[in-house]
């Protein structure tokens, strides 16, 4: 009855409910954009698409979607690129591998190979990865710079490369960490210009005892280890341990093994404790040999009394003692179950006995006008019968009303187990669930309802008025048709439909009869987004988009009043920076810019410096603007 009332509270509520489950706009990204069309309202289920700007990498998914008045999954990011110049590498002495040295862009989680001018000596790793718009490029070490003296030390390590009173800049040591000690950092350093690049460090080991692992009855699994007073673990390893035979943790007593690892903090033993088991408590029977203690891998011999037996009879009819007690468990139990247990609106297949052995099955089955879902069968297990059932009514009463619905076919006064009733609903009204039901063991399956779907009464529209008496209830399908105003006309259809429960969202509109439009006209690097028509009527618009890389000035939405189309957007070109018109001014970019934008929009402000060995010409400005597609370059003149 509760299930019932909860179903019929959802139901009630379920209309207000249902008109909340909007979101909220979705969420812009940067260097990217939302390419699904755009609407006034998101609904349940509705889904927009996200791609990122050129040469910008998706990270996340394309789609997400309303759920729950939240937008799911969250929004991707647009992963910047990273960029590498000339200049970049020429500072650092470093090529692209095979020798490159020009501009380039990166896509994130992509690498590059590195390579060092000739005289340089490169300090791994060579191949390095970007990551949204970083890269962290290799070093290059000179071979013609200061000398080192001796090289650093490291503590518990040791250099293996032969040793020098001076190193050259761009050589290198190697370190080796002592035994047992682990290495972190590079294994090499190099000479860089006078000064040594880090050294090494040797972590310590962890080091326990054989002295304590005896104390607490633990050795070593695998003991391979040539120590015979300490055993060493390097650091970010670990060593497995185990309780000697006939001992197990005491924290645990199921369980005997365990792992030490060496991160830094100082080891904790456990402690083992010997294997023992009480004396056991057995009725009906009786064991020798007779202890208050008994040890690991001790065995006591049962012996059950007259009418019962040991169970599972192992042939010796032995239990051991374990680390988890008596194995298995000593325990006598009756041979046989005495006479057969009675059901109500049952009979017993056959009943020939007033006692039964260990493993006799007993069949029952139900009266006429009975029926049960559940086991049909008793078995003798230990001296005791197993397994119950009920045999119940299995003939159900008149079938139940449902409101707003008729029974399909003509109702009996009883129907038996199995058989089957449909309801139909009544106009205006859908089924919810299943319309068949079963009689089920004196019990109908679950009813369905019928749902209210019609439509009140239709909105209005402006300009505007139904034609006809309005009624309070509308049938899905059914038609209500407008009528416009003097001086206006239906842009559209001028009629709406009832759907289930709601009108559909589209409805008519009059617009004022003024002069209609013929086709839109062109934009230079634009398009119109939608399939252009012939004539477009008064107050109808059209939507354009510039083509990849150019600006849109002005509204994106043109519209027809009084027999012409409203101003028309523009479509600015993008401006690229060229390496051959900025080496023939001797300029250079004065910052590269880091989101990788290989083109400036129109209104940009780009600031150029002179190459090495220019200076600028006074009577030109160093900051320029992008302008109809072009740049005004400056120029630089030779010092």
């Amino acid at each position: 009855m509760k299930v019932w009332l909860l179903l019929v509270a959802a139901f009630l509520l379920w209309p207000g409910f249902s008109s909340q489950n909007t979101c909220d706009e979705p969420d812009e990204i940067d260097f990217g954009e939302i390419v699904s069309a755009e609407k006034a309202k998101y609904l349940e289920n509705d889904r927009v698409q996200y791609r990122c700007n050129p040469v910008y990498l998706l990270d996340g998914p394309e789609w997400i979607q309303c759920k729950g008045q939240e937008w799911t999954p969250h929004p991707p990011k647009c992963l910047a690129p990273c960029s590498v110049t000339r200049q970049q590498l020429a500072t650092k002495n470093l090529f692209v591998f095979g020798n490159q040295r020009k501009a380039r862009l990166i896509q994130s989680n992509q690498s590059l190979q590195f390579q060092c001018n000739k005289g340089y000596v490169l300090v791994a790793p060579s191949v390095r990865k970007c990551v949204d718009g970083y890269i962290d490029l290799p070093l290059c070490i000179s071979e013609v710079g200061k000398n080192c003296s001796g090289p650093p030390r490291t503590e518990n390590g040791d250099i293996t490369t032969l040793s020098e009173k001076q190193y050259r800049s761009g050589s290198s040591v190697e370190f080796r960490c002592q035994n047992y000690y682990a290495i972190e950092g590079q294994n090499r350093s190099f000479c860089d210009n006078g000064t040594w690049t880090k050294v090494p460090i040797c972590l310590d080991p962890c080091m326990i005892t054989r002295t304590e692992l005896e104390s607490q009855k633990i050795e070593v699994i695998k003991d391979e280890i040539d120590a015979p007073e300490n055993i060493f673990v390097q650091h970010g390893h670990f060593i497995e341990l185990t309780c000697k035979t006939g001992y197990v943790l005491a924290a645990n007593s199921s369980q005997s093994a365990f792992v030490i690892h060496c991160d830094g903090t100082p080891p904790v033993i456990p402690k083992c404790k010997e294997i023992t088991c009480n004396s056991p408590r057995l009725s009906h029977g009786t064991f020798r040999p007779q202890r208050t203690i008994y040890h690991n891998e001790d065995l006591i011999r049962i012996r059950c009394d007259t009418g019962f037996t040991f169970e599972p009879d192992n042939g010796e009819k032995v239990v051991e003692c374990t680390k988890n007690g008596w194995s298995p468990p000593p325990k006598c139990f009756k041979t046989s179950c005495g006479p057969a247990p009675e059901i109500p609106n049952a009979s017993l297949e056959q009943d020939d006995t007033e006692l039964y052995d260990s493993g006799k099955i007993l069949n029952y089955i139900c009266n006429d006008g009975f029926d049960t879902e559940e086991l049909t069968k008793k078995t003798c297990i230990k001296g005791e019968w197993v397994g119950s059932f009920t045999c119940k009514d299995a003939t159900c009463p008149t079938p139940p009303i449902v409101e707003n619905a008729r029974i399909s076919e003509d109702t009996i006064k009883k129907y038996t187990n199995g058989e089957k009733i449909t309801y139909q609903c009544n106009h205006g009204f859908e089924i919810s669930g299943s319309a068949t039901v079963t009689c089920r063991q004196n019990n109908w399956s679950r009813l369905p309802r019928c749902q209210d779907v019609r439509c009140s009464s239709p909105p209005e529209i402006q300009n505007g008025q139904i034609v006809g008496d309005i009624k309070e209830k509308y049938f899905p399908q059914e038609k209500v048709y407008y009528q416009c105003s003097t001086r206006y006309t239906f842009l559209g259809s001028s009629f709406i439909t009832c759907l289930k429960k709601r009108w559909e969202q589209q409805l008519p509109r009059c617009t004022d009869i003024g002069g209609g439009c013929g086709r839109p006209p062109p934009v230079e690097n634009g398009d119109i987004v939608e399939s252009p028509k012939v004539t477009y009527l008064q107050s109808e618009t059209v939507t354009y988009q510039c083509q990849n890389f150019y600006t849109m000035r002005g509204s994106r939405r043109v519209t027809c009043r009084n027999g012409r189309w409203s101003e028309t957007p523009t479509c600015t070109a993008a401006c690229t920076t060229d390496e051959g018109d900025m080496s023939e001014r001797n300029i250079t970019l004065k910052y590269f810019r880091r989101e990788g934008k290989i083109y400036s929009e129109d209104g940009d402000r780009v600031q150029f410096i002179c190459r090495r060995g220019y200076k600028p010409n006074p009577n030109k400005a160093f900051t320029v603007y992008c302008v109809d597609g072009k740049f005004d370059y400056p120029n630089c003149t030779p010092i």
